[in-house]
């Protein structure tokens, strides 16, 4: 799977067996975990992924309108929080407050901007109608949940979404359940964790332009992909 479908699969993810990510803070007893189930949890996601698919591939939908329902969307549906300070690992540490602010921010309007991007050039207005010509019930389907062994605090959540050219897309949610709702915090395709990925990538750019190198890379990023997209 090219690194294009890999960002396309985690845009239409909105609407497998994940490496070990560390947490930040200690670990809770299965005692106090969440009030929310696996199976709850999965039913969720699902619930989730399929209204996003719904809000963002409408008909007729301008860039600008699709933009801004993804941004609300990743809000809802993921723990950013939680991704900023993974996917800086140490550098999160070391880091001024005024820098962590202007990470997030930055990172924020990176991941809407690409990832919006990319469903708007996958979906486009013909994916809804294709899917209901296809007779498929639902764009995603959770298909396994299960526990997270190394974390009593998060589930891992397998599923698959349906595509007009090809098998379904598999993908598996890393998500966070000791909370009021369930949060996703990564994605992996194949195996390959997006965090990580992301977080070995903004590690390289640090360790050669520092965090403010960083910062300016990822909105020139986002200039680029805002750029291209007019």
């Amino acid at each position: 799977m090219t690194i294009r479908l890999r960002g396309i699969a985690v845009a239409v993810a909105l609407g497998a067996a994940l490496p070990v990510l560390p947490v930040f803070g200690p670990a809770t007893s299965s005692v106090a975990m969440a009030a929310i189930s696996p199976q709850a949890a999965a039913s969720s996601i699902e619930d989730f992924g399929n209204k996003a698919i719904s809000a963002l591939s409408e008909p007729g939908l301008d860039r600008e309108t699709r933009t801004e329902r993804f941004r609300k969307l990743f809000h809802e549906g993921f723990d950013f929080d939680w991704i900023s300070r993974f996917v800086l690992g140490r550098h999160w540490r070391t880091a001024s407050e005024p820098q962590r602010d202007a990470f997030r921010d930055a990172f924020d309007a990176y991941v809407v901007a690409t990832y919006s991007s990319r469903f708007a050039d996958y979906i486009a207005d013909t994916y809804s109608k294709q899917l209901a010509a296809s007779g498929e019930g639902k764009a995603f389907k959770t298909t396994n949940v299960r526990a997270d062994s190394n974390d009593d605090r998060m589930v891992v959540i397998s599923g698959q979404i349906w595509r007009p050219d090809g098998p379904p897309v598999p993908l598996d949610f890393r998500v966070r359940v000791d909370g009021s709702s369930p949060q996703i915090i990564d994605i992996a395709i194949e195996g390959v964790s997006m965090a990580i990925t992301q977080r070995s990538e903004f590690s390289s750019v640090i360790e050669r332009s520092g965090m403010d190198g960083l910062i300016g890379e990822l909105k020139r990023r986002t200039e680029q992909v805002t750029a291209s997209a007019r």
